[in-house]
Order: C-alpha cells, then structure tokens, then sequence
C-alpha cells in the first residue's frame, strides 16, 4: 500500500465505494425499511470509521425575505462500527430502519431519500442517495380522499419547519374549492399531521372568504383564518365516510 495510493483515495480516486440496495422503493410512513449496503474497496486499504443511513428530505425556509429549500435529516441510525476493507474487497451490511410516523408524503415536489455515509478519516466521505415513494397512513389517507371529495383540489403541498413535530419537519397540504359545498364560502383550507405510533394529530387552517364590508375588514385585519387541532388514535381506523362528516362539521362551523 502506498503513499501515493492512499493520497489518491484521501481525494476519492480509487476509494472504496458504497452501494445502498432497498427491498422495495415504496413504504408507508411508520414502515420498516429493509436493504444491503455494499462496501467496495478500491485501489488499497481504508480504514472505515462507520457507517450511516439518513433518512432525508427539504424544507422551504425563509430568510431576509428569501425563500430556499434546505436538506434536512428526519432520522438516522449507525448501522455498522469501524471495520477495514481490504483492497477490491466487498462487503455486505444488512439494516433496518423504521420510518418516523412523520415522514413526508411523496407527493407534487415533495421527495424523500435515504443517504448512505461512510465516514473515512482524512478522505471524502463516499455517498449513496437512494430515492423512496413514501405512501400515508391509513388515517391520513382517510382525511386526504375525504377532502378531495368535498370539492377541493390540491393546490400546493411544502415541508416546512415546525417544531412540535418530532421530526422537526410539517408537511402542509393547501387545497382549494372547486366545486361542492364551500366553494363559495371558502378561499382555501390548509391541513397537516403529526403523528407518532399511538395517534394521528389533524391540523386545519382555515381561510375565509372576504363577504362585504365586514368581510373585507376581518380579512384585512388577519381574523378571517381559523386553526384547528384534532386528535384520532390509529385503533379508531377512520373511514373515508367519517373523516368527510367530520370535515364537513369543522369546516361547516367556519364557514359562516
């Protein structure tokens, strides 16, 4: 092994490289996740401190009037120790991983991936980025069809920071009426999710439409948004039908 050669790698020509295979390319949010992660060694020895699997996606943020989307980790675990990996030798590491309750929903320009890390001293760290469709619970699942059937159309979803959440992330779902029973009363109704492995947490925000000279000062002053929180527990397995009554209650009562 020479000095040239591990100067070579400490600059990733001729490094080991790393290879993330999953079981599957879709989960539901609170699944396990299963796969490989491949180690290849290169032109000579390395030394590898350990190996890292994060859970990722972007948040929108806001600074000085600047909009920016910004990687963020939701969850990560080590899922191997120092080893060495001799020169084109291959290793295989199994994992599993369980997905946070609140990871996002791959929907419109929302993705989520996970990064493989292997942390080598004095040397780039080889990375893997492996893309994952993450599907809704069943109780979120519920909600979402039962507001698309009211009329509404899904206007925009974003991941922004929140942090009551565990994951430090909030996706925020904006719909927009395009027909049905609060077309004419609404403007849009915003909703999202905290969940953990007990319960499921609605959030819905509200905004009304602007309705002559009171309207227009009650928008004007910030008061025509109404927030709401409401909390169902997984073992109550909210159907479409009852998620859209319960819609229609809350939003029946600030829409007026």
């Amino acid at each position: 092994m020479s000095f040239f050669d591990k100067m070579k790698a400490s600059i990733g020509i001729g490094a080991a490289k790393v290879d993330t295979k999953l079981e599957k390319d879709s989960y539901k949010q609170g699944e396990t996740v299963k796969g490989n992660v491949f180690v290849l060694g290169g032109n000579t020895k390395q030394e590898i401190n350990g190996l890292y699997i994060h859970v990722m996606t972007q948040v929108l943020r806001e600074q000085d009037d600047r909009k920016y989307l910004d990687d963020v980790t939701l969850y990560k675990i080590k899922v191997s120790d120092a080893f060495v990996i001799e020169k084109g030798e291959e290793k295989v590491i199994p994992f599993s991983l369980q997905l946070p309750y609140e990871t996002p929903i791959t929907v419109g320009d929302v993705s989520v991936w996970m990064k493989t890390e292997m942390d080598v001293t004095f040397a780039l760290d080889p990375k893997d980025k492996d893309y994952i469709n993450v599907l809704e619970n069943e109780t979120v699942s519920s909600f979402l069809k039962a507001i698309e059937s009211l009329g509404f159309y899904l206007n925009k979803v974003k991941n922004v920071p929140f942090k009551r959440s565990k994951t430090g992330v909030f996706q925020e779902f904006e719909y927009k009426p395009k027909g049905g029973p609060f077309q004419r009363s609404l403007d849009e109704v915003e909703i999202g999710f905290v969940a953990d492995a007990q319960s499921v947490d609605l959030f819905i925000e509200v905004d009304r439409k602007a309705r002559g000279l009171s309207g227009f000062l009650e928008s004007a002053a910030g008061m025509d948004e109404s927030k709401i929180r409401v909390q169902y527990k997984h073992f109550q397995k909210e159907s479409v039908e009852t998620a859209k009554q319960e819609l229609t209650d809350i939003l029946s009562r600030y829409s007026r």
